[in-house]
């Protein structure tokens, strides 16, 4: 089999470290952020005087907001770097003028539209894109509130509401009837830090991909690259392939 390649752009290059950065905001800002709630919230939790117990329950809180604020910085920084990297790709492959122009201002959908208009390939094709997506819904639904967004979170990130209380059957319906849950809103999402890092690592695991078919895509290729990438074939657990010809 022949390995997926595409025609090389300035902007591949440009993207060496978005996965660095993501990771680093991640392990150098949230985790130590989250950190610092949860110990206050340790303290609150011991304390035996007047109102800690609403204080306690105030952090929590606090500690919730933060959490979707993070996802939203997350997303926020994934969308920025996959619409430049877009643009980049669109000029410098002489379609700025019909693309470009319209990647700012474009919906998930449509970027993904043009993400396999300019690079060949299905953004679904990547095994980070299911992360990908619900971090698109988890923005939108951080962002916006409840929506499509959340209903769709709410079928398929059931992990993003964990502590959802069930309500007993209301006094005049009929014995045996099941307990009522909840709706699964946003102002009742409470993001599970495991679900933050997913995200993260979907992110940095996209740009390694992005990073392995440019070399992929290199034409002359020195020695050294060669045999890092005859390695890398068979460590890597996605291989894109070339179509087959008349495929």
């Amino acid at each position: 089999m022949t390995p997926f390649r595409w025609k090389n752009c300035y902007a591949d290059i440009l993207t060496y470290k978005h996965g660095m950065t993501i990771e680093s905001y991640f392990n150098d800002v949230i985790i130590p952020a989250l950190a610092t709630l949860d110990e206050k919230i340790g303290t609150l939790e011991n304390i035996d005087e007047p109102g800690a117990v609403f204080a306690h329950h105030d952090m929590k809180d606090i500690l919730r907001e933060s959490k979707l604020a993070f996802c939203l910085a997350i997303h926020s920084i994934w969308e920025r770097q996959l619409r430049a990297y877009l643009r980049g790709c669109a000029n410098e492959l002489h379609l700025g003028d019909t693309i470009g122009a319209k990647i700012d201002k474009a919906v998930w959908k449509e970027l993904c539209k043009y993400f396999r208009e300019l690079r060949n390939i299905d953004l679904k094709a990547f095994p980070s894109f299911d992360s990908l997506d619900v971090l698109q819904h988890l923005g939108n639904a951080c962002r916006h509130g409840d929506g499509n967004s959340a209903t769709e979170l709410a079928r398929r990130c059931p992990d993003l509401w964990p502590d959802i209380p069930r309500l007993a059957p209301m006094q005049q319906m009929p014995p045996g009837s099941p307990w009522i849950e909840l709706p699964r809103t946003v102002d009742r999402m409470d993001i599970p830090v495991v679900r933050l890092r997913s995200l993260v690592l979907a992110i940095a695991q996209f740009w390694r991909d992005v990073e392995y078919i440019y070399n992929e895509s290199i034409e002359q290729k020195d020695t050294h690259l060669e045999a890092r990438l005859a390695t890398e074939r068979v460590s890597r657990s996605w291989v894109p392939q070339a179509p087959a010809e008349g495929g």
